[in-house]
Order: structure tokens, then C-alpha cells, then sequence
């Protein structure tokens, strides 16, 4: 896959064609005459092999992501991805789309789909996918308000977020927020209509709407994390509610006396769910809203204490928020610098450096992080992003980094290349 990277604009028509295979006619025919007459193999032995092509389409969509917006040729294809009916290959082309970057083109194509039934399980993702290019044409404002009054309460639930965060308070979209509130299916679509309509006309009852709905869901039986054991990354309808509640609740302008109320609404759902993982989730509105400085530590240290790599390093980023407001003395910062994780040692760098001013110390972890085929991971993109930025916070005292720097000037992705030439001019400094 790096060797394939490495080609830049000349990967981009090949892989085009990797994830056409599996749409194409001839491709479909195959594989439903073998359906209706399996005995077919033995007098054609070039049959398409489905899983196969699914495959070859996963680590097209992963080169793809790792261009970034040098893969906007293939926004087309990635399109006719999302649209599957696999949930796999929708997952694949989601994840192609937001690096390669939503643009006023891709939603005119992204509006297209949804106007013509064309989406099968990726109707979610493409509504999300609306939801990020701003100002919204008048097109995406129709087609998301249209996708209020879907019969599937993700597909609603989604298009509201899309529309809060889009932030045009046009009747239509305003009157359909209001029928969907009035209707919400659950309390996830309810807070999620309570937020856009805060976002679009700071609608103050929106505070007094969830705090009711969130204490009525602490009254409610948690079920099992999704996929059992401590469900892993797996968030269900009832986290996803406390999620967006706290997130609405940091935004808004709460008398002293509702941040109490709302940190202990927090408090008590973080205990009664025991994941570690939500309490992560929610700690930055936690902090906002109060939560003292030995806990927001105790969530960090815990994070970090676990065995899956990514709560160790969403615990790492946490921490170096967490150190930015308080004091980190306590904190043993010289062993994470030395953990066994790249972003863990990549973010612990960021808390040295603030803390010490340590070139000798940070400067070859972060140069060290720069090494793509080293470390190619699902997370590298954001390790190498923290490293690269925090080499350029450093400035003129990271010179050792510079070598490593200037090479990902000719990076393929074009965001990768930019933010190196803007860490060297910084370091110049």
C-alpha cells in the first residue's frame, strides 16, 4: 500500500478502476449466473470472485485516504461506493470521501444519490457527508430538510445534525426540526433536534430539553456495551444522547448553578455505564463545565492504563488538553515520552515540551514520528499531523527535525505537503 502511495496522480486512474470492478455490468452478470447455475465454473474459469473484489475496493479506499485531496478525481467512484449495499464497502468509501475533502462538487454529486434513491446502507454517511461544506446550497438545504421526515430514525436523526451544523435557519429547515422534535422517534433525535435548533437560532429552552430527557434516560436499565465485554469503540443510541447533550450543554451560556446540574448528570451516567471509554467521550465538556482537576486526570490515567491502542492514545490527546489547563507536575511524563506507542510518545512530547522546553528530549520523537513506512497505522494521519505541528511550535530549536520535515514537502497528500513547507517556514523562525 506505501508503494502504491508513493505514486501520487499516477495511482489515481488505477484505482478508479478497482473500485468500478465490482459495479460493472459484465462483473454483476457473472456473479448472477453463478448464483442461478453454479455449475458455471467448470466451463468458465475467469468467474469474479465477490469477496476478493471487496477486498481489492477496502485497500483502493485506504490509498485513497492516504492521498488526501490528491484523490478527488475518484470522488465519483468513491461515491458509487458509499452507495453499496455493503456496509463494509460504505465504510470504505466514507473514509476516501473525508480525506480526499467535501467540496460543493462532491455534494452536488452526494445530493444526486439521495435524490434518486441511489444509496443503499451509506444513505447516513452521505447525509453526514452534507452536513460539512459551508454555505449549503439551496439544493443540500432541500434534499437534508426532505430527510426530516424519513421513516428511518437514523436517517432523521441525521440529517438534523447535518443541518445544525450547516447553520442556515431557513423556514423549511426550521419548521421540519420543530415537527421532528415534536415526533422524535427517541431521545437521541429529541436532543438532536434541541442542539441544531440552538445552533440556528440559540433557542434557550434547548438546555431545559435536555436536562429533562437526560435525567429521564438515567433512570433508564443501561443495556450491554455494543459487542459485549467493554465494547470497544461501540457507542449505542442512549451514550450518543449523553454525548451530544454534554456537547450542547458546553456550548451554551449556563448559569453556574446549571453547569452543576449538568456535570453531575455526566457524573452519574459515566458511573452507571463504567466504560471508560465514554467517560474519555466526555471529558472535555466535563472539564468545561467543572470537573476538577484530579479526575481529569484519574480519566487520563486510566485510558492510558488499557491494553487497546485506541484508548491509549485517545487518552494521550486527552491528557495534553487536560495539561493545558492544569498544572501536570504529578504526571510521570519522561516514561510516556518512552511508551511503547508512537502517538502516546507523540503526544506525551507536546506535555514535555510545555512543561520543560526540552529539545534533546521531544525533537527525535517527533522526527522519529515522520517515518510513514515505520509507522503506517489506521491513526497515522493524526500522529503525523501532531508531530508536524508541534515541530512547528517548536520552531528554530527543532533544526535536528528538519531533514525528515523537507522530505514530506513532496508528500502525495497535498494537505501533508503544505503542512510541512508551513512547519519549515515556522522553524525558520
Amino acid at each position: 500500500m506505501i508503494k502504491i502511495r508513493q505514486l501520487g496522480p499516477a495511482a489515481i486512474p488505477p484505482l478508479r478502476r478497482v473500485l468500478q470492478e465490482k459495479d460493472r455490468r459484465a462483473t454483476r452478470f457473472l456473479l448472477w449466473l453463478e448464483t442461478k447455475w453454479p455449475s458455471v465454473t467448470r466451463y468458465y474459469s475467469h468467474m469474479p470472485d465477490s469477496s476478493k473484489m471487496t477486498e481489492r475496493r477496502w485497500t483502493a479506499c485506504q490509498v485513497l485516504a492516504t492521498l488526501g485531496p490528491t484523490a478527488k478525481p475518484a470522488i465519483p467512484e468513491i461515491i458509487q461506493v458509499m452507495e453499496s449495499k455493503d456496509p463494509a464497502d460504505v465504510n470504505a468509501g466514507s473514509m476516501a470521501l473525508w480525506a480526499a475533502g467535501i467540496d460543493a462538487d462532491a455534494c452536488e454529486r452526494l445530493d444526486e444519490s439521495l435524490e434518486k434513491g441511489r444509496s443503499g446502507s451509506g444513505r447516513i454517511s452521505i447525509v453526514n457527508a452534507l452536513g460539512n461544506v459551508k454555505p449549503p446550497s439551496a439544493r443540500t438545504l432541500n434534499v437534508l430538510t426532505k430527510e426530516l421526515q424519513d421513516a428511518s430514525p437514523y436517517i432523521s436523526e441525521a440529517a438534523a445534525e447535518a443541518l445544525g451544523r450547516l447553520g442556515v435557519a431557513a423556514p423549511a429547515v426550521i419548521d421540519g426540526l420543530n415537527k421532528l422534535q415534536r415526533s422524535a422517534p427517541n431521545e437521541l433525535t429529541a436532543i438532536t433536534c434541541s442542539a441544531a435548533l440552538w445552533q440556528l437560532q440559540h433557542d434557550q429552552t434547548a438546555a431545559t430539553n435536555v436536562f429533562c430527557i437526560l435525567e429521564g434516560l438515567l433512570q433508564k436499565t443501561i443495556p450491554p456495551p455494543i459487542g459485549g465485554g467493554n465494547g470497544g469503540q461501540g457507542v449505542d443510541a442512549i451514550e450518543q444522547s449523553f454525548m451530544k447533550g454534554a456537547e450542547l450543554l458546553e456550548k451554551m451560556p449556563l448559569a453556574e448553578a446549571e453547569k452543576r446540574r449538568a456535570l453531575g448528570i455526566m457524573g452519574s451516567f459515566c458511573d452507571k455505564s463504567g466504560r471508560i471509554f465514554v467517560r474519555m467521550l466526555l471529558l472535555p465538556a466535563m472539564m468545561d463545565l467543572g470537573l476538577p482537576r484530579e479526575k481529569c486526570f484519574d480519566v487520563c490515567m486510566t485510558g492510558l492504563s488499557q491494553n487497546e491502542d485506541y484508548y491509549r492514545l485517545q487518552a494521550a490527546r486527552l491528557l495534553v488538553g487536560v495539561a493545558g489547563k492544569f498544572p501536570t507536575n504529578e504526571i510521570n511524563v519522561d516514561d510516556l515520552v518512552h511508551d511503547r506507542e508512537l502517538g502516546v510518545r507523540v503526544y506525551a512530547a507536546k506535555i514535555h515540551w510545555q512543561n520543560r522546553r526540552s529539545p534533546e528530549v521531544v525533537v527525535p520523537i517527533l522526527a522519529d514520528a515522520l517515518n510513514r513506512p515505520k509507522y503506517q497505522s489506521y491513526y497515522y494521519p493524526e500522529i503525523l499531523t501532531a508531530a508536524l505541528t508541534e515541530l512547528g511550535d517548536i520552531g528554530s530549536q527543532a533544526g535536528e527535525a528538519r531533514t525528515n520535515v523537507a522530505a514530506l514537502r513532496n508528500d502525495p497528500d497535498a494537505k501533508v505537503a503544505q503542512l510541512a513547507t508551513d512547519t519549515l517556514g515556522r522553524m525558520d523562525r
